[in-house]
């Protein structure tokens, strides 16, 4: 977490993988890093031992030969480590912050925060292990949530198990939840239905030889692939998620699965947000299409949509801000107000943030969090979306007392079922607990956290720790500026103009009366989005607003 070089506002972004759990057994809870280094540097703890050491060696490194030579040069022990690779020297404003090779902290630009630090990466390891309560409680309910997980399983973890995130490509496209065409296109005549199975799992699984898992995790929704031939081979590359599919795959029109496992696997490599990557080459694609980028502009290469050779080439050029690369490394937003000419209605983009890959016209929900977060931009965050599409997580809502179905564009009453939802998903986030777990799973965190903190909590007592969280933040926000019309929805995405085609044909949304909901069923003024008096005395945030 830091101030997102991509909006000059919060800015927070989590990873799966086996860091966390190495930083905690080196002793600390948490780590924060302040001013700059005189030279490139890393942070290196060694249970409970911490020692900044030289870099000046690393740099210029990916991320994974980064990973290689922090262990190598520490007598070859188990480090764990997470690094920016040359994007984040770069300060390329969507660098991503990655661990295990390939398991990407991916939005807001903090990879580029860390590389204006000159801070190349952080290793941890260690032998500590923080107290429990009553271990043998949660051991209990460990043992019932993995036998619930082999005799009982949810439709979640069946997808997720088998194939990962990429097996939602095709009912995502479906119901045209997938961003095609850079926002504008749509699912009938832009990316019909006979592509579908060529950007998905369909495509990608006789790619996989290993499935992996986070740490301890039985749902292992990870994989390993390897692309023997052609024009992009890899022996050994993570199997990209459902955002990285689909930001260079419908969103480019690009339906050649090769590119598309390449594309990541340089975003990995280079240390990138994937949907930040992929979103900012859709608009040039489109610039250059409307003729407001011309060859003279773009090193000479057509931007055609589809063209996967140009899309591959463009991610080598944003990591290493070369030619047209350089100002594709500004994200979408600074990048259309230098081009200009209308460039700005085409940067798909929320206060700078580049929009991830569900479509808020699918499902409002969306829109109205992407909006009124403190992090803006965000699919991580909680609101009414599964609602509207009629499967909000069953245990979640009976738990909370909220229902599992909303009228997808009816936007009455929704402010209040979104704060209860943001609230509960900051928790969620903030816990360390993996959302598909806790969403997926018959998971019982409050019996779980209850088990390990010993603490008489209940789900009313987390979902205003979580509205704690989110009104902190949004605290943040305030005192650097923040006014409500910093984030809104592009004008394409609300309706405006509507597409003429497909599953969101005509839909038009009002955004802003979703998020005036929020801020008022969270105790925010809904027109200055100052925090109320009142707010703050319910929060007991008294002594730090």
């Amino acid at each position: 977490m830091g101030k997102s070089p991509l909006t000059g506002y919060w800015g927070d972004a989590n990873s799966g993988g086996n860091f966390a759990i190495a930083q905690r057994a080196s002793g600390y809870d948490m780590i924060f890093f302040e001013g700059k280094a005189e030279r490139p540097v890393y942070l290196l703890i060694t249970n409970g031992k911490a020692e900044l050491k030289d870099a000046s060696q690393l740099w210029g490194k990916d991320t994974v030969e980064t990973e290689v030579a922090i262990r190598e040069e520490n007598g070859g022990k188990d480090y764990r480590v997470v690094c920016i690779g040359p994007a984040g020297e770069n300060c390329v404003r969507v660098a991503a912050v990655i661990n295990d090779h390939g398991r990407a902290a991916a939005r807001a630009g903090l990879g580029a925060v860390m590389g204006s630090k000159n801070l190349k990466a952080v290793a941890c390891m260690g032998f500590q292990r923080p107290g429990i309560h009553d271990i043998q409680t949660v051991k209990d309910l460990v043992a019932e949530i993995t036998n619930d997980m082999v005799n009982d399983p949810s439709g979640m973890y069946m997808v997720l198990s088998s194939t990962g995130t990429p097996g939602a490509m095709k009912p995502h496209l479906a119901v045209h939840d997938v961003p095609i065409k850079n926002w504008a296109g749509n699912n009938v005549e832009d990316f019909p239905k006979e592509l579908w199975n060529k950007v998905g799992w369909d495509a990608l699984e006789k790619y996989v030889v290993e499935k992996y898992a986070c740490e301890d995790c039985k749902i292992a929704c990870g994989g390993w692939l390897e692309v023997p031939g052609g024009k992009y081979p890899l022996k050994k590359t993570h199997k990209p998620e459902y955002e990285s599919l689909a930001a260079f795959g419908p969103d480019c029109l690009n339906d050649n699965i090769e590119s598309l496992i390449y594309a990541n696997h340089l975003c990995n490599r280079y240390g990138m947000d994937t949907i930040g990557t992929g979103s900012v080459i859709a608009m040039a694609i489109e610039c250059f299409e409307k003729g407001l980028l011309t060859k003279s502009d773009t090193d000479g290469m057509e931007l055609t949509w589809g063209n996967s050779d140009v899309i591959v080439d463009l991610v080598h050029k944003i990591a290493k801000r070369e030619g047209i690369g350089d100002l594709l490394a500004e994200g979408g937003k600074i990048a259309a107000e230098r081009i200009g000419k209308g460039a700005e209605f085409m940067a798909m983009h929320v206060g700078g943030e580049l929009m991830p890959m569900h479509d808020p016209r699918q499902a409002p929900g969306w829109g109205a969090t992407y909006c009124s977060d403190p992090g803006p931009s965000k699919h991580t965050r909680g609101g009414t979306q599964f609602a509207e599409d009629g499967h909000g997580p069953e245990l979640i809502c009976k738990m909370l007392g909220i229902p599992a179905e909303l009228e997808k564009y009816n936007p009455e009453g929704k402010g209040k079922y979104h704060a209860i939802m943001a609230g509960w998903q900051h928790l969620t986030n903030t816990s360390g607990a993996c959302l598909f777990a806790a969403d997926g799973l018959n998971f019982r965190f409050v019996d779980v956290m209850k088990g390990i903190t010993g603490w008489d909590l209940t789900p009313e007592n987390l979902v205003e720790t979580g509205q704690r969280i989110a009104t902190m933040l949004h605290a943040f926000n305030l005192k650097h500026g923040f006014q409500p019309s910093d984030y809104k929805i592009p004008a394409r995405v609300c309706g405006d103009p509507p597409l003429t085609a497909g599953k969101l044909k005509d839909v038009k949304i009002d955004f802003e009366e979703l998020k005036r909901q929020y801020y008022e069923a969270m105790g925010y003024d809904v027109d200055t989005a100052a925090i109320k008096p009142e707010t703050i005395q319910k929060l007991g945030l008294q002594d730090i607003l």
